[in-house]
């Protein structure tokens, strides 16, 4: 019968701390992301045209709540 692995308590801090770290990694490059994009979209000037775009693609019906 094989014995199975068991995790010491370090090993899975040191896995958590992997995945914090990567996560954060994975924050910052969207967040630099979204600046280059915006700078983008106002150097070419189509905010407003991006803007009408988004609102018709993802526009919602609105809620009857009553």
């Amino acid at each position: 019968m094989k014995k199975k692995r068991t995790y010491s308590k370090h090993d899975l801090r040191r896995r958590i701390e992997d995945i914090d770290r990567t996560v954060y990694f994975l924050i910052d490059r969207i967040q630099k992301l979204e600046v280059v994009f915006n700078d983008f979209v106002e150097m070419t000037k189509q905010s407003k045209k991006l803007e009408k775009y988004l609102d018709g693609k993802y526009k919602q019906p609105e809620r009857d709540e009553g």
